[in-house]
């Protein structure tokens, strides 16, 4: 089961800021009015927004602007004022009227995903108990097993690259609906480094075997992909595609996007799905 946005946003969704290297949010400290009097607190960092996200069930957290926020796929959208923020061995702790939210800085694989970040999250209200990730992504060391959707070549980006990922996806060598002019390039990588996917307009086989810590190497004996014609756009993206994909040299993430290195100094970023 898959959900739109804002309750279910892979790659997204434990980043303080989308794409920054961080180290789980700075610290919020706890405030008081002049009369001495607790005050809202404000989540500090960059743009001063962390996300956390759990599954079975689904929940996406967001601290931002002194307040704490809580959605559900099953019910409307929580929000309550920070009014206290501490640290306590190792775990930040805030606490709003009836929710609190324990980050602490241990590494957690995301159970649907597999993705890995730096904290473990809790989240804590008078009738139950959730558990999730946050914190920054670990930038992976091996890319066997992974799909991806390409959303920019060379700097231009692709609309059909962009969509929320949803159940389309799983199927990541055709074009899921093309009345919708969703022509996004795909790379899926199987367990031994080995590609597939489609250009766009045609499948294709084999070509690379992306290796561990941004290696890429090219097949001896080449890839394979069909011949069918395609129309217009879809043939413009499939011929801009080919020839990048052929000439990638190596690989490395930027945030929660992979991005494809070629020798004439070009690039490809893909976002994964799952």
């Amino acid at each position: 089961m898959r959900f739109s946005a804002p309750f279910f946003r892979p790659g997204l969704f434990a980043l303080c800021a989308a794409g920054a290297a961080l180290a789980g949010c700075a610290e919020p400290r706890t405030t008081t009015t002049p009369e001495g009097k607790e005050a809202p607190v404000a989540a500090t960092g960059p743009k001063g927004v962390y996300e956390a996200r759990g599954n079975e069930p689904f929940w996406n957290m967001t601290l931002a602007d002194g307040a704490l926020s809580v959605e559900t796929p099953d019910g409307p959208r929580m929000a309550r004022v920070i009014r206290h923020a501490y640290s306590e061995n190792g775990t930040r702790y805030y606490e709003a009227s009836d929710v609190k939210a324990a980050l602490t800085a241990s590494a957690c694989t995301d159970s649907m995903t597999g993705q890995v970040f730096t904290d473990t999250v809790t989240l804590t209200s008078a009738t139950k108990t959730l558990h999730g990730c946050g914190g920054v992504l670990v930038p992976p060391t091996s890319l066997n097993d992974t799909r991806w959707v390409v959303t920019a070549m060379d700097g231009r980006r692709l609309r059909g690259g962009n969509f929320v990922p949803d159940t389309d996806d799983s199927a990541t060598d055709e074009n899921p609906n093309p009345a919708a002019d969703m022509f996004a390039p795909t790379l899926d990588i199987n367990d031994t480094g080995k590609i597939s996917g489609s250009d766009g307009c045609n499948r294709y086989v084999g070509g690379l075997v992306f290796g561990p810590k941004g290696s890429v190497k090219p097949m001896p004996a080449g890839g394979i992909s069909t011949l069918m014609a395609c129309p217009g756009k879809q043939n413009d993206i499939a011929n801009t595609f080919r020839p990048l994909l052929n000439s990638v040299t190596g690989w490395t993430t930027d945030g929660t996007h992979l991005v494809l290195q070629t020798s004439g100094g070009k690039t490809i970023r893909l976002r994964q799905v799952f």
